[in-house]
C-alpha cells in the first residue's frame, strides 16, 4: 500500500512539473519573439527611431495606441509601404505625421506580418535601460534567458528524478508481488540508463557555452548608451538645440573629409570671446555651474577675461571620444553627409536634445549594411553621373530607385581593405 501511495505522489509531482515546464517554455518562446523583434527593430527601424524619445522619426513608445494605429491592419500597411498607404488611405493622422517629420520612411515590403508583430511586441514591452557605472546601459538582464533556461533544466532534472523513482517503485512492487529477492545495489555511474542523461547534459552545456561565447563576441566593442564624463560640461542641447548652431560649424570635417573632427579652441573662442557667462539662471542650467565651465575654456585657451588678451600658451582639451569604430573599418563622413545628404541624427541620434552626448546606435556591421540596403541614393547628385546604366534604367522605368547597395555599398572591400 505504501509503494502505491508513493507512486501516486510521484505521478502528481510529474504532472505538476510538466505543467510548469510547458508554461516556462511558452514564456521563453514569447521572450524569444521579443528578442527577435528587438533584432529586427535594430536592423530596420533604429536608424530613424530611438526608443523613449523623438529622432528623425517619432518616438515609437505607445505607437499602437495613436491615431488609426489601433487598427493593426492600417499600421502594418503603413510600415510596409508608407507612401502607398498615404496615397490610398486618406488617413489624416498619417498625413500629419509625414508633414511633421518631413522624411520618407523606406518601404519594408521584406518584413512579414510575423516580423512586424515581433517588432511591435518589443516596442510595447520596451523599458528604458538602466545606466551602469561605466556609462553604458545595462540591457543584458532584459535580453538574457540564462535564468529561465536554468529553471527549465532544473525542472526537467526533477522530472527525470521522479520518473526514475517511479520506475524503482514499480520494480519494487513487482518483486513484492512475486516474492523476488532484492538485487544487489549498482553504483549510479555504472548504470547504462544514465549514459543518455550524461550525453544530453554535456550537449546542453556545450550549447550554452557556444551561445554565451557568440553573444560575448558580437557585443565586443559595442557600447550603446555610452556617455562618458568630459573635461568640460559641454551641452549640445544649449548649443545645437536652444541656440541652433549647425553641427558643421564646429565639426567642420563632416562635409570635407573622413573625420568630422573635434572643434579647436579657436572655434570655441569665436563665440566665447564675448560670451563669458550664462545670460540667465534656470533650474536646468544653474548660472554658477555653467559660468565655471565657461571659465575652463579660458584656462585651456590661455585667455584672460579681464584684459581680453591671451596671456599664456593654449592647452588642448582632452575630450573623450564617444563613437568608436574598430581600426579595420573605414568610414568617411563626407561620403555620407555631403554626397548622400544624411543628417547627423541618422547615426548619432537627437544630439541637439542631449546635455551629455551618448552613443545611440550600436554601429555594428549589420546595422550599417541594413542602412545601405534600405537607403535610396539621390542620383541627381553629380557624384553619381558615371553610373550610366543605372541612370538609363531609372529613365526607362526599369527600376524605381537606386539604393546604396546597388552601387557597391555592401561590398566587403568598401569598408575593409
Amino acid at each position: 500500500m505504501l509503494n502505491l501511495k508513493l507512486f501516486r505522489f510521484h505521478r502528481l509531482l510529474l504532472v505538476i512539473s510538466l505543467s510548469v515546464t510547458c508554461f516556462l517554455f511558452n514564456a521563453s518562446f514569447v521572450k524569444a519573439d521579443v528578442i527577435a523583434g528587438k533584432a529586427l527593430f535594430e536592423a530596420n527601424c533604429q536608424r530613424c527611431h530611438i526608443m523613449g524619445r523623438e529622432s528623425t522619426g517619432p518616438n515609437l513608445v505607445g505607437v499602437t495606441t495613436r491615431g488609426n494605429w489601433t487598427d493593426s491592419t492600417s499600421l502594418y500597411k503603413w510600415i510596409k509601404n508608407s507612401q502607398g498607404y498615404l496615397a490610398s488611405s486618406g488617413d489624416t493622422y498619417a498625413a500629419e505625421l509625414y508633414k511633421k517629420y518631413g522624411s520618407i520612411m523606406p518601404a519594408f515590403a521584406n518584413l512579414s506580418d510575423a516580423d512586424i508583430s515581433n517588432i511591435l511586441m518589443f516596442v510595447n514591452g520596451w523599458e528604458p535601460p538602466t545606466l551602469v557605472e561605466n556609462g553604458g546601459s545595462d540591457e543584458t538582464a532584459s535580453n538574457d534567458n540564462t535564468a529561465l533556461y536554468i529553471i527549465i533544466i532544473a525542472i526537467l532534472g526533477l522530472v527525470a528524478f521522479i520518473l526514475s523513482r517511479s520506475v524503482k517503485q514499480l520494480q519494487g512492487m513487482v518483486r513484492q508481488k512475486h516474492d523476488d529477492p532484492e538485487p544487489d545495489p549498482i553504483p549510479w555511474y555504472k548504470k547504462r540508463n544514465y549514459r543518455p542523461i550524461v550525453g544530453v547534459l554535456a550537449l546542453l552545456l556545450f550549447s550554452w557555452l557556444s551561445i554565451a561565447m557568440y553573444n560575448s563576441a558580437t557585443s565586443l566593442g559595442r557600447q550603446t548608451g555610452y556617455a562618458p564624463d568630459q573635461p568640460i560640461a559641454f551641452s549640445h542641447k544649449i548649443h545645437a538645440g536652444i541656440n541652433k548652431i549647425d553641427c558643421r560649424y564646429c565639426h567642420v570635417g563632416a562635409e570635407r573629409g573622413k573625420a568630422a573632427v573635434i572643434p579647436s579652441l579657436s572655434v570655441c573662442m569665436n563665440c566665447h570671446y564675448n560670451i563669458q557667462e550664462l545670460s540667465e539662471n534656470t533650474p536646468e542650467y544653474p548660472k554658477s555651474v555653467y559660468d565655471k565651465e565657461i571659465k575652463k575654456i579660458y584656462e585651456y585657451a590661455g585667455f584672460d577675461a579681464a584684459t581680453l588678451k591671451y596671456t599664456k600658451e593654449a592647452t588642448p582639451i582632452k575630450w573623450v571620444k564617444v563613437h568608436n569604430l574598430p581600426d579595420h573599418v573605414y568610414f568617411n563622413h563626407s561620403q555620407h553627409v555631403k554626397v548622400a545628404g544624411l543628417e547627423c541624427q541618422s547615426c548619432h541620434g537627437m544630439v541637439q536634445e542631449m546635455d551629455v552626448v551618448e552613443q545611440v546606435n550600436n554601429l555594428s556591421m549589420g546595422w550599417c549594411l541594413n542602412c545601405h540596403r534600405q537607403t535610396e541614393v539621390n542620383f541627381t547628385n553629380g557624384f553619381y553621373k558615371d553610373y550610366e546604366d543605372l541612370h538609363n534604367k531609372l529613365e526607362s522605368g526599369e527600376i524605381k530607385a537606386v539604393h546604396a547597395e546597388d552601387i557597391g555599398a555592401t561590398d566587403c572591400q568598401r569598408c575593409h581593405y
